[in-house]
Protein backbone atom coordinates (compact mmCIF):
# COMPACT_ATOMS: atom_id res chain seq x y z
CA UNK A 1 0.00 0.00 0.00
CA UNK A 2 1.75 3.15 -1.12
CA UNK A 3 1.38 6.55 1.32
CA UNK A 4 -1.54 8.18 -0.73
CA UNK A 5 -3.33 4.94 -0.15
CA UNK A 6 -2.79 4.59 3.66
CA UNK A 7 -3.66 8.29 4.27
CA UNK A 8 -6.68 7.57 2.20
CA UNK A 9 -7.55 4.79 4.34
CA UNK A 10 -6.85 6.87 7.43
CA UNK A 11 -9.19 9.54 6.17
CA UNK A 12 -12.05 7.26 5.10
CA UNK A 13 -11.79 5.41 8.29
CA UNK A 14 -12.54 8.75 10.00
CA UNK A 15 -15.24 9.40 7.42
CA UNK A 16 -16.95 6.21 8.40
CA UNK A 17 -16.32 4.81 4.93
CA UNK A 18 -15.59 1.04 4.09
CA UNK A 19 -11.75 0.49 4.03
CA UNK A 20 -10.12 -1.16 0.98
CA UNK A 21 -8.89 -4.36 0.89
CA UNK A 22 -5.21 -4.22 2.84
CA UNK A 23 -1.88 -4.56 0.90
CA UNK A 24 0.29 -7.85 1.95
CA UNK A 25 3.22 -5.29 2.91
CA UNK A 26 3.10 -2.90 5.00
CA UNK A 27 4.32 0.85 4.63
CA UNK A 28 6.65 3.02 6.85
CA UNK A 29 3.18 4.58 7.91
CA UNK A 30 1.25 1.26 8.34
CA UNK A 31 4.22 0.19 10.81
CA UNK A 32 4.63 3.52 12.51
CA UNK A 33 0.53 3.01 13.46
CA UNK A 34 1.10 -0.17 14.54
CA UNK A 35 4.44 -0.01 16.60
CA UNK A 36 3.44 2.82 18.79
CA UNK A 37 -1.26 2.34 18.53
CA UNK A 38 -1.96 5.18 16.68
CA UNK A 39 -5.09 6.55 16.08
CA UNK A 40 -6.83 9.44 14.62
CA UNK A 41 -9.84 11.57 15.33
CA UNK A 42 -11.22 14.99 13.97
CA UNK A 43 -11.01 18.35 16.24
CA UNK A 44 -14.12 18.08 16.84
CA UNK A 45 -14.47 14.90 17.86
CA UNK A 46 -12.08 15.19 21.05
CA UNK A 47 -14.50 15.87 23.68
CA UNK A 48 -17.10 13.61 24.12
CA UNK A 49 -18.99 15.10 27.40
CA UNK A 50 -19.78 18.44 24.63
CA UNK A 51 -20.91 15.68 21.80
CA UNK A 52 -24.64 16.83 22.44
CA UNK A 53 -23.65 20.81 22.57
CA UNK A 54 -21.42 19.99 19.29
CA UNK A 55 -24.10 18.49 17.72
CA UNK A 56 -27.11 20.70 18.28
CA UNK A 57 -24.35 23.95 17.24
CA UNK A 58 -24.09 21.75 14.00
CA UNK A 59 -28.22 21.28 13.64
CA UNK A 60 -28.47 25.06 14.13
CA UNK A 61 -26.09 25.93 11.38
CA UNK A 62 -27.72 23.69 8.99
CA UNK A 63 -31.08 25.11 9.93
CA UNK A 64 -29.37 28.53 10.08
CA UNK A 65 -31.18 29.24 13.67
CA UNK A 66 -28.79 32.00 14.21
CA UNK A 67 -30.80 32.78 17.56
CA UNK A 68 -29.95 29.24 18.90
CA UNK A 69 -26.17 30.01 18.69
CA UNK A 70 -26.66 33.19 20.27
CA UNK A 71 -28.56 32.08 23.29
CA UNK A 72 -25.87 28.72 23.31
CA UNK A 73 -22.63 31.33 23.11
CA UNK A 74 -23.79 33.57 25.54
CA UNK A 75 -24.99 31.31 27.90
CA UNK A 76 -21.33 29.54 27.97
CA UNK A 77 -20.06 32.82 27.88
CA UNK A 78 -22.01 33.60 31.25
CA UNK A 79 -20.58 30.07 32.80
CA UNK A 80 -17.29 30.89 31.94
CA UNK A 81 -15.78 27.28 32.14
CA UNK A 82 -12.91 25.62 30.36
CA UNK A 83 -13.83 22.81 27.87
CA UNK A 84 -10.95 19.85 28.30
CA UNK A 85 -8.59 21.12 25.82
CA UNK A 86 -8.34 24.51 27.76
CA UNK A 87 -10.40 26.63 25.20
CA UNK A 88 -13.31 28.36 26.61
CA UNK A 89 -16.57 26.51 25.86
CA UNK A 90 -18.23 29.69 23.87
CA UNK A 91 -15.17 29.09 21.93
CA UNK A 92 -16.27 26.30 21.13
CA UNK A 93 -19.81 26.52 20.55
CA UNK A 94 -18.45 29.61 17.85
CA UNK A 95 -16.23 26.74 15.78
CA UNK A 96 -18.82 24.31 15.67
CA UNK A 97 -22.06 26.35 14.23
CA UNK A 98 -19.42 27.90 11.65
CA UNK A 99 -17.56 24.74 10.87
CA UNK A 100 -18.94 24.32 7.64
CA UNK A 101 -18.23 27.80 6.83
CA UNK A 102 -14.98 28.18 7.90
CA UNK A 103 -14.08 24.45 6.46
CA UNK A 104 -14.59 25.96 2.52
CA UNK A 105 -11.30 24.95 0.62
CA UNK A 106 -9.17 27.73 -0.56
CA UNK A 107 -8.53 27.96 -3.84
CA UNK A 108 -10.54 30.20 -7.04
CA UNK A 109 -13.85 29.43 -5.97
CA UNK A 110 -13.14 29.84 -2.56
CA UNK A 111 -14.38 33.82 -2.42
CA UNK A 112 -18.04 32.64 -4.51
CA UNK A 113 -18.44 29.78 -2.01
CA UNK A 114 -18.20 32.01 0.58
CA UNK A 115 -20.46 34.29 -0.87
CA UNK A 116 -22.84 32.10 -1.46
CA UNK A 117 -23.74 31.70 2.55
CA UNK A 118 -23.88 34.88 3.30
CA UNK A 119 -27.42 35.27 3.13
CA UNK A 120 -28.03 33.51 6.97
CA UNK A 121 -25.85 36.01 8.11
CA UNK A 122 -27.63 38.73 6.49
CA UNK A 123 -30.79 37.70 7.33
CA UNK A 124 -30.53 37.67 11.07
CA UNK A 125 -28.09 40.70 11.18
CA UNK A 126 -31.28 42.33 9.59
CA UNK A 127 -34.17 40.73 11.65
CA UNK A 128 -32.51 41.12 14.80
CA UNK A 129 -29.79 44.05 14.62
CA UNK A 130 -27.41 44.39 17.39
CA UNK A 131 -23.82 44.01 18.20
CA UNK A 132 -23.85 40.48 18.42
CA UNK A 133 -25.63 39.89 15.28
CA UNK A 134 -23.47 42.72 13.55
CA UNK A 135 -20.33 40.75 14.81
CA UNK A 136 -20.83 37.66 13.39
CA UNK A 137 -22.23 39.25 10.44
CA UNK A 138 -19.08 41.30 9.91
CA UNK A 139 -17.03 38.30 10.71
CA UNK A 140 -17.95 36.47 7.80
CA UNK A 141 -17.95 39.32 5.09
CA UNK A 142 -14.34 39.60 6.44
CA UNK A 143 -13.57 36.39 6.01
CA UNK A 144 -15.17 36.33 2.71
CA UNK A 145 -13.13 39.04 1.86
CA UNK A 146 -10.00 37.33 1.85
CA UNK A 147 -11.43 34.72 0.77
CA UNK A 148 -12.25 36.60 -2.44
CA UNK A 149 -8.74 37.79 -2.31
CA UNK A 150 -6.67 34.63 -2.04
CA UNK A 151 -3.37 34.37 -0.37
CA UNK A 152 -1.25 35.31 -3.28
CA UNK A 153 1.35 38.14 -3.05
CA UNK A 154 -0.46 41.99 -3.77
CA UNK A 155 1.61 41.77 -7.03
CA UNK A 156 -0.62 38.64 -8.30
CA UNK A 157 -3.91 39.50 -6.91
CA UNK A 158 -5.99 40.48 -10.13
CA UNK A 159 -8.51 43.23 -10.82
CA UNK A 160 -11.56 41.63 -9.74
CA UNK A 161 -10.18 40.07 -6.63
CA UNK A 162 -8.66 42.90 -5.58
CA UNK A 163 -12.64 45.02 -5.64
CA UNK A 164 -14.18 42.15 -4.03
CA UNK A 165 -11.59 42.10 -1.36
CA UNK A 166 -12.63 46.10 -0.85
CA UNK A 167 -15.91 45.41 -1.63
CA UNK A 168 -16.43 43.01 1.48
CA UNK A 169 -14.26 44.83 3.95
CA UNK A 170 -16.09 47.84 3.14
CA UNK A 171 -19.72 46.31 4.04
CA UNK A 172 -18.17 44.32 6.82
CA UNK A 173 -16.86 47.84 8.32
CA UNK A 174 -20.57 49.21 7.90
CA UNK A 175 -22.19 46.57 9.49
CA UNK A 176 -20.30 46.93 12.52
CA UNK A 177 -19.87 50.25 12.77
CA UNK A 178 -23.69 50.12 12.77
CA UNK A 179 -24.33 48.54 16.41
CA UNK A 180 -21.05 50.05 18.27
CA UNK A 181 -21.11 48.21 21.75
CA UNK A 182 -17.70 48.28 23.61
CA UNK A 183 -18.87 46.14 26.07
CA UNK A 184 -20.54 43.12 23.78
CA UNK A 185 -17.52 40.59 23.43
CA UNK A 186 -18.69 39.54 20.15
CA UNK A 187 -18.56 43.07 19.00
CA UNK A 188 -15.35 43.95 20.50
CA UNK A 189 -13.50 40.84 19.20
CA UNK A 190 -15.13 41.87 15.66
CA UNK A 191 -13.43 45.31 16.18
CA UNK A 192 -9.90 44.13 17.42
CA UNK A 193 -9.38 41.47 14.12
CA UNK A 194 -10.18 44.59 11.70
CA UNK A 195 -7.54 46.27 13.63
CA UNK A 196 -5.47 44.25 11.24
CA UNK A 197 -6.19 46.26 8.34
CA UNK A 198 -5.25 49.47 10.08
CA UNK A 199 -1.30 48.67 9.48
CA UNK A 200 -0.27 50.33 12.79
CA UNK A 201 1.20 48.10 15.65
CA UNK A 202 -0.31 50.46 17.93
CA UNK A 203 -3.75 50.43 17.46
CA UNK A 204 -3.76 46.87 16.60
CA UNK A 205 -2.78 46.69 20.15
CA UNK A 206 -4.94 48.73 21.65
CA UNK A 207 -7.83 47.16 20.27
CA UNK A 208 -6.50 43.61 21.21
CA UNK A 209 -6.10 44.98 25.04
CA UNK A 210 -9.64 45.91 25.18
CA UNK A 211 -11.03 42.76 23.54
CA UNK A 212 -8.47 40.79 25.91
CA UNK A 213 -9.27 42.33 28.97
CA UNK A 214 -12.72 41.09 28.23
CA UNK A 215 -11.41 37.41 28.67
CA UNK A 216 -7.72 36.91 29.66
CA UNK A 217 -8.51 33.21 28.84
CA UNK A 218 -9.18 32.96 25.10
CA UNK A 219 -6.36 31.59 23.59
CA UNK A 220 -7.95 31.94 20.23
CA UNK A 221 -7.76 35.96 20.70
CA UNK A 222 -4.07 35.86 21.57
CA UNK A 223 -2.79 33.52 18.96
CA UNK A 224 -4.48 35.69 16.55
CA UNK A 225 -2.73 38.88 17.79
CA UNK A 226 0.69 36.92 18.44
CA UNK A 227 0.46 35.96 14.54
CA UNK A 228 0.26 39.66 13.44
CA UNK A 229 3.08 41.12 15.28
CA UNK A 230 5.23 38.38 14.30
CA UNK A 231 7.72 41.25 12.06
CA UNK A 232 6.66 40.50 8.84
CA UNK A 233 3.34 42.05 9.43
CA UNK A 234 2.62 44.50 12.33
CA UNK A 235 5.71 43.92 14.86
CA UNK A 236 8.03 46.23 15.22
CA UNK A 237 10.91 43.62 15.72
CA UNK A 238 11.42 39.61 17.21
CA UNK A 239 10.42 41.28 20.77
CA UNK A 240 6.90 42.17 20.66
CA UNK A 241 5.95 38.52 19.98
CA UNK A 242 8.77 37.17 22.90
CA UNK A 243 7.44 39.95 25.69
CA UNK A 244 3.55 39.52 24.41
CA UNK A 245 4.43 35.85 25.43
CA UNK A 246 5.88 35.78 28.52
CA UNK A 247 3.08 38.79 30.18
CA UNK A 248 0.20 36.65 28.58
CA UNK A 249 1.74 33.50 30.20
CA UNK A 250 1.84 35.81 33.80
CA UNK A 251 -1.91 36.95 33.42
CA UNK A 252 -3.02 33.04 33.15
CA UNK A 253 -0.60 31.50 35.39
CA UNK A 254 -3.59 29.97 37.75
CA UNK A 255 -5.08 27.96 35.13
CA UNK A 256 -2.25 27.03 32.54
CA UNK A 257 1.31 27.88 34.16
CA UNK A 258 3.34 28.63 30.93
CA UNK A 259 0.32 26.72 28.82
CA UNK A 260 -0.33 30.31 27.13
CA UNK A 261 3.58 31.08 26.49
CA UNK A 262 3.68 27.62 24.37
CA UNK A 263 0.68 28.30 22.66
CA UNK A 264 1.58 31.83 21.69
CA UNK A 265 4.98 30.59 20.51
CA UNK A 266 3.57 27.98 18.42
CA UNK A 267 2.08 30.44 16.08
CA UNK A 268 5.27 30.24 14.51
CA UNK A 269 4.58 26.97 13.04
CA UNK A 270 1.94 28.50 11.22
CA UNK A 271 4.52 31.45 9.05
CA UNK A 272 6.19 29.53 6.12
CA UNK A 273 10.20 30.21 6.14
CA UNK A 274 10.28 30.90 9.32
CA UNK A 275 12.83 29.51 11.90
CA UNK A 276 13.45 29.40 15.74
CA UNK A 277 16.39 31.23 15.07
CA UNK A 278 14.49 33.85 13.81
CA UNK A 279 12.84 34.67 16.80
CA UNK A 280 13.57 34.77 20.71
CA UNK A 281 11.59 31.97 21.54
CA UNK A 282 13.02 30.14 24.57
CA UNK A 283 12.42 26.16 24.03
CA UNK A 284 12.78 25.24 27.01
CA UNK A 285 9.94 27.49 28.26
CA UNK A 286 8.06 26.29 25.54
CA UNK A 287 8.10 22.82 26.55
CA UNK A 288 8.05 23.54 29.69
CA UNK A 289 4.42 25.43 28.89
CA UNK A 290 2.90 22.31 26.57
CA UNK A 291 4.27 19.91 29.72
CA UNK A 292 2.09 22.63 31.80
CA UNK A 293 -0.75 22.54 29.23
CA UNK A 294 -0.93 18.45 28.67
CA UNK A 295 -1.07 18.02 32.66
CA UNK A 296 -4.28 20.09 33.16
CA UNK A 297 -6.34 19.65 29.75
CA UNK A 298 -4.35 16.38 28.26
CA UNK A 299 -6.73 16.31 25.02
CA UNK A 300 -5.29 14.70 21.49
CA UNK A 301 -4.99 17.88 20.36
CA UNK A 302 -2.60 19.83 22.69
CA UNK A 303 -0.31 16.82 22.33
CA UNK A 304 -0.43 17.03 18.51
CA UNK A 305 0.70 21.37 18.96
CA UNK A 306 3.34 19.76 21.12
CA UNK A 307 4.33 17.35 18.89
CA UNK A 308 4.10 19.81 15.42
CA UNK A 309 6.05 22.55 17.89
CA UNK A 310 9.31 20.44 18.90
CA UNK A 311 9.04 19.75 14.97
CA UNK A 312 9.43 23.22 14.73
CA UNK A 313 12.26 23.57 17.22
CA UNK A 314 13.83 20.89 15.34
CA UNK A 315 13.88 19.13 18.96
CA UNK A 316 13.30 15.53 17.60
CA UNK A 317 14.95 14.09 21.28
CA UNK A 318 11.98 15.26 22.89
CA UNK A 319 9.60 14.56 20.11
CA UNK A 320 10.79 10.87 20.16
CA UNK A 321 10.38 10.93 24.06
CA UNK A 322 6.60 12.10 23.16
CA UNK A 323 5.99 9.65 20.89
CA UNK A 324 7.70 6.97 23.10
CA UNK A 325 5.29 7.54 25.97
CA UNK A 326 2.30 9.51 25.11
CA UNK A 327 1.51 10.65 21.83
CA UNK A 328 -1.20 8.39 20.77
CA UNK A 329 -3.29 10.24 18.11
CA UNK A 330 -3.23 11.93 15.26
CA UNK A 331 -5.76 14.84 14.86
CA UNK A 332 -4.83 15.84 11.09
CA UNK A 333 -6.28 19.68 11.81
CA UNK A 334 -3.36 20.87 13.87
CA UNK A 335 -1.08 20.04 11.14
CA UNK A 336 0.50 21.84 8.35
CA UNK A 337 -1.14 21.42 4.78
CA UNK A 338 -3.86 22.43 2.12
CA UNK A 339 -6.02 19.43 2.14
CA UNK A 340 -6.37 16.51 5.06
CA UNK A 341 -3.98 14.44 3.43
CA UNK A 342 -1.04 16.84 3.08
CA UNK A 343 -2.26 17.36 7.16
CA UNK A 344 -1.47 13.70 7.43
CA UNK A 345 1.46 13.19 5.95
CA UNK A 346 3.42 15.97 7.71
CA UNK A 347 2.19 14.72 10.97
CA UNK A 348 3.19 10.93 10.29
CA UNK A 349 6.24 12.19 8.38
CA UNK A 350 7.27 14.58 11.89
CA UNK A 351 6.63 11.26 13.96
CA UNK A 352 8.81 9.16 11.15
CA UNK A 353 11.10 11.54 12.44
CA UNK A 354 10.78 10.73 16.18
CA UNK A 355 10.67 7.04 15.14
CA UNK A 356 14.39 7.18 13.88
CA UNK A 357 15.43 8.54 17.07
CA UNK A 358 14.12 6.02 19.04
CA UNK A 359 15.87 2.75 16.59
CA UNK A 360 18.66 4.39 17.14
CA UNK A 361 18.87 4.43 20.79
CA UNK A 362 17.52 0.59 20.91
CA UNK A 363 20.59 -0.06 18.42
CA UNK A 364 22.74 1.85 21.03
CA UNK A 365 20.94 0.12 24.20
Amino acid sequence: MGWKDLVRSVRDKMLGRPAAEPAEELTNYEILLRDYDLHSLFLHDEIPRLFGERDAMRRAWQERDFPAYRAAFEAARVQGDLAENGKPRYLLMKDWFLEEFMALPDGDEAGPRHEALLDGFAAYFRNDPSPFSAATYADALRVTAYAWRGTACAADVNMDQAEQFRRFLQQADAVLDSQPDPDDFAWRASHFRRGAETGSFSEYQRRFEAAWALDRYNIDLCRNFARMIMPRWLGRDEHDLEVFARRAAELTKDRFGYGFYALIQAANTEVGEHELEDTLCDPVLVKQGFEDLVARFPTPSNFNLYADMLEWMKDTQALADLLESRFRTIVPEIWYGDTLDDKFVYAFETLLEADEVLKARRRLA
